[in-house]
């Protein structure tokens, strides 16, 4: 028995204790320390920005990071009052706009597109929903008609990997009519039928200002403003680039940070600061931007973690307003537990390889940092190991003292694909994956065995461990098992205390290992 791959990862509570409530969690939980973590790892990323979580409708944390113009010799920092240029017509605020008309009835979201713009040769086909889910199929005006070219252009081709992308962000920026974009896709086939498959082409977002510009028989600037940052009294937001907002930077190949233009050009902007869109990210999770019936619409994720105008990573829903490629502003949401919080930067945030597949990043961190605060035992299920929840059972980490014991989860995955007979299970509190479980069964031998338990670092010391063992038992008993083994490593008493607890007692012990069994009798 490998015992480095067939331990228990748990610290269990002390003395016993069944998981604290959310309140007492909270209560311990020192957010100047995750301040001080976050700021440490937005300087690794070099992001520059802000963050903001809000708990039950009070702002739990708020500080910012990173300087406001790159390029400068005497560097100044974010603060507390920069402001921000987001862009107005991404896909994220587009939604909303739909959704706010879908209330007034001046639309549904099952509507062909074709009942506002019937000039369009497929509109027939595609329903304004398939828009918003970027499933339309509608060729992609930018990205492969403009751009693609600009490849056959001989004075592009000749410019370095660095002067293109310069142009390339120049292109960008341009202010395109709902005409330009007509022009350059008529005639071309839809990429594939509507609602088949995501793609999200660059045309999506300007059918969907056209829309809503028909729809509401106003333009969208003033639809927005009239709308939304009013309602929600956004009072230090104003439509248009302000001009003294912080700069937007694109990054080169996760090494350069390149200025756009954004002075000259008529890209539609507003502006705005971290005070207002924490009105605007509360005013969308409590409803007063559209209703609780399309928020449920609109937060319901399909198999690829994919709503409208929202999306789904790591248990949280997500918000974006994206440009260019990265997203000035990001909303998390957890509805269930009364909290969000947000990022917003003027720039893409580096990555840093971890291994050959792996990846961190500045958004990484934070939801390992925030999303465990909030998260307990409550909603816990054990569910089988699948395309639905790879990437969260992938990303789940060991304490550093924990490694001498036991195996990772990357190991974990492989070591349960290689055998046919294991049975791998994700735990699961809500959407968000907590742990990992491996059985094997082997009926016609009589083994059974619990091969591996690992509970997330994050998530210790909160009850997920015993809820994980109780399910394998019963589980194992229900395929026939008259008796269990699990294989731990001697040095790890709190993990053979969590296995005590459930039943298990000591039948043999190693220099290194202990074989801890337990009897199933009859109930």
């Amino acid at each position: 028995m490998n015992l480095l791959c067939r331990e228990g990862r748990f610290e269990f509570a002390k003395g016993g204790v069944l998981p604290p409530e959310r309140t007492l969690i909270l209560m311990k939980t020192d957010f100047n320390e995750i301040k001080k973590t976050l700021l440490k790892s937005a300087e690794t990323f070099e992001e520059s920005g802000a963050l903001l979580l809000n708990h039950e409708g009070k702002t739990a944390l708020s500080t910012c990071y990173g300087f406001a113009e790159r390029e400068a010799e005497n560097k100044t920092a974010v603060t507390a009052e920069s402001r921000y240029l987001m862009p107005l017509d991404c896909t994220g605020v587009l939604a909303l706009c739909v959704f706010i008309l879908a209330d007034m009835k001046k639309l549904s979201l099952s509507d062909k597109i074709s009942r506002f713009i019937p000039e369009f040769e497929h509109a027939g086909k595609i329903t304004i929903r398939q828009l918003l889910a970027g499933k339309s199929g509608i060729r992609d005006f930018y990205f492969g008609e403009i751009l693609r070219k600009m490849e056959d252009d001989e004075e592009y081709s000749s410019l370095s990997g660095i002067e293109r992308r310069k142009r390339d962000m120049s292109l960008y920026l341009k202010d395109y009519s709902f005409e330009m974009v007509l022009k350059n896709i008529e005639g071309k086939f839809l990429e594939h039928e509507p609602g088949v498959s995501e793609d999200y082409s660059s045309s999506e977002r300007f059918f969907l200002r056209e829309i809503v510009e028909r729809a509401s028989g106003i333009f969208l600037e003033e639809f927005v403003e009239k709308n939304i940052f009013i309602p929600l009294g956004m009072d230090e937001t104003s439509i248009g680039n302000a001009g003294n907002a912080l700069p937007l930077y694109a990054l080169y190949r996760n090494r350069e940070y390149l200025r756009f233009d954004t002075e000259n050009t008529d890209y539609r902007f507003f502006t705005t600061t971290v005070r207002d869109l924490e009105k605007l990210m509360l005013g969308i999770m409590n409803c007063k931007v559209f209703s609780e019936k399309l928020w449920k619409t609109a937060t319901k994720l399909d198999k690829d973690n994919l709503g409208l105008g929202f999306s789904g990573v790591g248990g949280m829903l997500c918000f974006y307003m994206d440009f260019e490629g990265f997203e000035p502003a990001t909303f998390y949401y957890d509805k269930e537990n009364d909290f969000c919080y947000m990022r917003v930067k003027n720039c893409p945030g580096k990555y840093v390889e971890e291994g050959d597949s792996l990846f961190r990043s500045f958004s990484k961190d934070c939801r390992m940092e925030i999303e465990p605060i909030f998260t307990y035992p409550k909603n816990t299920r054990m569910v089988p190991y699948g395309e639905k929840n790879w990437r969260q059972a992938s990303m789940l980490e060991l304490r550093p003292d924990q490694r001498e014991f036991v195996s990772g989860a990357l190991d974990t995955i492989a070591y349960s694909a290689a055998y046919k007979n294991h049975k791998l299970f994700v735990e699961m509190e809500g959407e968000r994956a907590v742990g990992l479980l491996d059985l094997s069964v082997d009926k016609k031998k009589g083994d059974y065995n619990i091969e591996i338990v690992l509970i997330d670092r994050r998530y210790q010391s909160r009850g997920f461990g015993r809820f994980m063992l109780r399910f394998a038992v019963d589980y194992l008993k229900k395929a026939g098992a008259k008796r269990l083994s699990i294989g731990v490593n001697r040095f790890n008493i709190p993990a053979r205390r969590l296995y005590k607890s459930v039943g298990f007692t000591e039948d043999c012990v190693y220099e290194e290992g202990v074989f801890m069994r337990r009897e199933l009798t009859e109930e």
